[in-house]
Order: C-alpha cells, then structure tokens, then sequence
C-alpha cells in the first residue's frame, strides 16, 4: 500500500495499515487507481493539446486550406488594390477584333428571324443585324457555319 500513499507523497506505516478498517483500505486504493487513470488522461490530454490548438489557428494564410474554411473570426484578406484604370482596352492599345469570312467561304448559312417577341408577344420589327460564325475543326478540313439575326 505504500506505493499508492506515495502518490500523495504521505507514508503509511505496516503497523497503522494493519489497524486500518478494510471499507477505507479499498477507498484507498480505489482513489490511488484513480489518481493513476486521471493522470493517465492528463498526459494524453498535453498530448494532443499542440495538435488542436495548431488545428485552430489554422488560416488559409498559413496552410493550403481555401478561404472559405476559415473561421469566421478570422483576418480578412485584403481586396485588390484598384489601379485607378477603367476595365477593358486602355488609350494607345493595338485594336483586336475577330474577322468575319465571305458568304460564299462559309458551307452553311441559317437566318434566324423571330416573328413574335419572347417577352411581350408583339410582332417583332428588328433595326438590329448581327451575324455569328462558327469554325468546325474535324481533324483538319474546317466548315464555317454562319448564323445571322435579323
């Protein structure tokens, strides 16, 4: 019994032990494997206390996690700095514009003249003209499909 009295860092002499009532003896050492088994925890729980707190404080900043798992009482990243520039081509930059093939180049051409409004049903009277192309690369030959809206 002496090893479980150590743990509180108290000497039980043989003598006293003997005149101990046996319903204390077994309180004893229930409490000493007690003692043993939170202690036990105690150490797991240390453990893996690094482990958790490194999952907590774990940012899309400092691993490869996206922000959308971040907590939500985590550091916003800061927005994109506007350049002060207007979107799309700026003053001085060369033209791009995609060309437009010939009729006569295209294998198909399909106008496409709605009578009737989709939204209000009235009869569809069109100042607008636009036309579409599309390449089709089968292997190597292409077809040119015009489409026109008018």
């Amino acid at each position: 019994m002496n090893e479980n009295c150590l743990a509180y860092g108290i000497e039980i002499s043989d003598l006293d032990w003997e005149k101990t009532p046996a319903i204390v003896k077994q309180l004893m050492e229930k409490m000493g494997q007690h003692i043993k088994q939170s202690e036990k925890e105690l150490t797991d729980l240390k453990a893996q206390q690094p482990e958790l707190l490194e999952k907590i404080n774990r940012t899309s900043k400092n691993s490869s996690s996206p922000p959308s798992l971040d907590p939500l009482n985590a550091e916003k990243h800061p927005g994109k700095m506007k350049s002060g520039k207007k979107r799309g081509g700026q003053p001085g930059h060369q033209r791009w514009e995609k060309f437009l093939y010939s009729e006569s180049e295209c294998a198909e051409v399909i106008n496409h003249k709605p009578e009737l409004c989709s939204s209000c049903g009235s009869h569809f009277h069109s100042l607008y003209f636009a036309r579409f192309q599309q390449l089709i690369n089968p292997v190597s030959d292409y077809e040119i499909r015009e489409n026109t809206v008018a």
